[in-house]
């Protein structure tokens, strides 16, 4: 039997080689590289910062249409669900939600009609009638029911949304021709029937690094159509 024996300095030799070996697949990465490497980043950041921007105007440009979404759904509700009608009143300052009570509307009727919202008054005492069959006196001699009484809704309800100094806005009925900017005093009224139907309507907003428009159905008060146009 032969028996072969390995030095160890044979041992360290191969060791070494294998080392060499594995080292030769390592990345190795030069200066012009992490160069290139880092400009790409650059770039990429450089161009993310437009984009980011753009998606913050049209947040803010779209601010006011989420309102108004917010606020035709809840008049459009109460409306269905207190059977009498609703709207939502348009003027230079933005726009208010509450019970319809003018169709002529005029802002300073408007402007004190928030006031009073804001500052409601004390709640009346309820009118006592007499009872007739008793002489007069207030004590009831009947105890006959009576009908419920009729539901008891909030007079003063009210919404509102200012929009932005740099902001302004149009709005276009069916029967408009073109847009109507809201200026001065003037005051467009959005009105819910109790069925929940109102007019169909489109809104224009415009801001200087965006503009938006959206249209309104007239069954649902939901948009069906929507474009915006970043500056």
């Amino acid at each position: 039997m032969k028996l072969e024996c390995r030095s160890t300095n044979d041992s360290h030799d191969t060791g070494d080689r294998l080392h060499h070996r594995h080292s030769l697949f390592m990345p190795a990465f030069t200066l012009i590289e992490i160069i290139i490497a880092l400009t790409i980043v650059a770039v990429l950041a450089a161009a993310a910062v437009p984009m980011l921007k753009g998606f913050q105007d049209e947040r803010q440009a779209r601010e006011p249409v989420a309102k108004l979404v917010q606020l035709a759904r809840e008049v459009r509700m109460r409306a269905m669900t207190e059977k009498r009608p609703y709207q939502v009143a348009f003027h230079s300052k933005g726009f208010t939600a509450s019970r319809y009570f003018n169709p002529y509307l005029q802002l300073a009727e408007l402007e004190e009609f928030i006031a009073t919202a804001e500052n409601p008054p004390a709640e009346e005492k309820p009118f006592e009638t007499n009872d007739l069959d008793n002489g007069g006196k207030l004590t009831k001699t009947t105890d006959l029911p009576m009908a419920p009484p009729a539901p008891k809704y909030d007079e003063h309800w009210a919404e509102k949304y200012e929009m932005p100094e740099d902001m302004q806005y149009a709005l276009q009925f069916w029967y408009d021709t073109e847009p109507v900017f809201l200026e001065g005093d003037l005051v467009k009224l959005w009105v819910f029937q109790p069925s929940g139907i109102c007019q169909p309507l489109k809104v224009h907003v415009e801001r200087e690094s965006a503009t938006f428009d959206v249209e309104f159905a007239a069954l649902t008060a939901d948009i069906v159509k929507e474009s915006v146009d970043l500056r």
